[in-house]
C-alpha cells in the first residue's frame, strides 16, 4: 500500500515537468516565444494578383537584363517577337485566373460560425484547386518558354548566363505561390 501511494505521489509530481518539456504541446512554455513549425492553421492561401505574374515574362526578363549579359541588337530583335507570342500564349490561362482570383475570398475554411460554412468551405477549395491548376500550367509554359528563349542564344557563355538568370527568376516565379501540401508529380516512373 506504501509502495503504490508513493508511486502515485511521485507521477502526480513529475506530470506538470513532463508536460511543460513537450515543446509547443500545453504546459509552460517549450518553444520559447517561436511559432511552432508544424501548428496547423485553417487560413486558405493567399494568391498573387495576375498582374505580378504576368511581370514574370521570361524573354522580357533577359532583355532587361542586358547590363548583367550583353547581347546583340540581333538577339534583342530576335526576341522580341517571341517575347509578344508568350504574352499572348499566356493571355488566356492570366485571365481565367484572373477571374477567378478576384471573387477569390481566403477566409478560414473552418469557420463553421455561419450558416453558410459548407457553401463557401466548398467554393474556396473548388477556386484553390483551379487557381492551382491554372499556376501548374502557366508553370509548365515556363519551363518551354526559356527553352524557346535560350534556343535564340548563339553565344555557349551567353546562353549559360541566360539560363542562370532564367533559374533564378523560376525561383522567385515560384515564391510568388502560397506553399500547401506537395503537389503531386507528374514524372513517369523510371
Amino acid at each position: 500500500m506504501r509502495v503504490r501511494f508513493t508511486v502515485l505521489l511521485v507521477l502526480a509530481a513529475l506530470t506538470p515537468a513532463l508536460a511543460s518539456a513537450q515543446p509547443g504541446r500545453g504546459g509552460r512554455g517549450g518553444n520559447d516565444g517561436k511559432a511552432d513549425k508544424y501548428a496547423a492553421t485553417n487560413d486558405m492561401p493567399k494568391y498573387p494578383a495576375a498582374v505580378e505574374i504576368q511581370k514574370f515574362n521570361p524573354v522580357a526578363y533577359l532583355i532587361d537584363q542586358r547590363k548583367k549579359m550583353p547581347l546583340s541588337d540581333s538577339v534583342v530583335a530576335a526576341l522580341h517577337p517571341l517575347q509578344t507570342a508568350i504574352y499572348v500564349r499566356n493571355a488566356d490561362l492570366l485571365a481565367r485566373y484572373d477571374s477567378v482570383q478576384r471573387i477569390y475570398q481566403p477566409l478560414n475554411a473552418n469557420d463553421a460560425s455561419s450558416l453558410k460554412a459548407d457553401s463557401a468551405r466548398t467554393r474556396a477549395v473548388q477556386q484553390t484547386i483551379l487557381m492551382n491548376s491554372i499556376l501548374d500550367s502557366l508553370m509548365t509554359r515556363r519551363q518551354t518558354d526559356d527553352l524557346d528563349a535560350l534556343a535564340l542564344i548563339a553565344d555557349e557563355k551567353q546562353k549559360q548566363k541566360a539560363a542562370d538568370l532564367l533559374d533564378k527568376q523560376d525561383a522567385d516565379f515560384a515564391k510568388l505561390f502560397p506553399a500547401g501540401p506537395a503537389r503531386r508529380s507528374r514524372r513517369r516512373p523510371n
